[in-house]
């Protein structure tokens, strides 16, 4: 996150509390999954492929729904998932 400027991120979350009250999410999840996701996502672009990065936040966002966790603690549980995968996948690559 170190790339993006403060007002930026703000300015994202923002956006990104204004989303959610449209998609009657909670936005206060906003603020407590949004460094969780961005890391994740840093990762998977960086470490994995670049392209998945912006999916595989949509991926944690589907599971997150379909297992009808509504909190901060059921996003970062899905994410785990996702940097286990990709470390499977990364040990795969070598």
């Amino acid at each position: 996150m170190s790339k993006h400027e403060p007002d930026d991120l703000k300015q994202a979350q923002e956006f990104l509390v204004s989303v959610a009250e449209k998609l009657d999410l909670d936005p206060a999840i906003v603020k407590e999954t949004m460094p969780y996701l961005l890391g994740m996502t840093k990762h998977v672009a960086h470490d994995a492929v670049r392209p998945a990065a912006p999916l595989s936040a949509f991926l944690v966002g589907l599971a997150t729904g379909t297992a009808g966790a509504t909190d901060a603690q059921g996003v970062r549980d899905r994410i785990e998932k996702v940097e286990e995968a990709m470390k499977e996948f990364s040990h795969g690559q070598s």
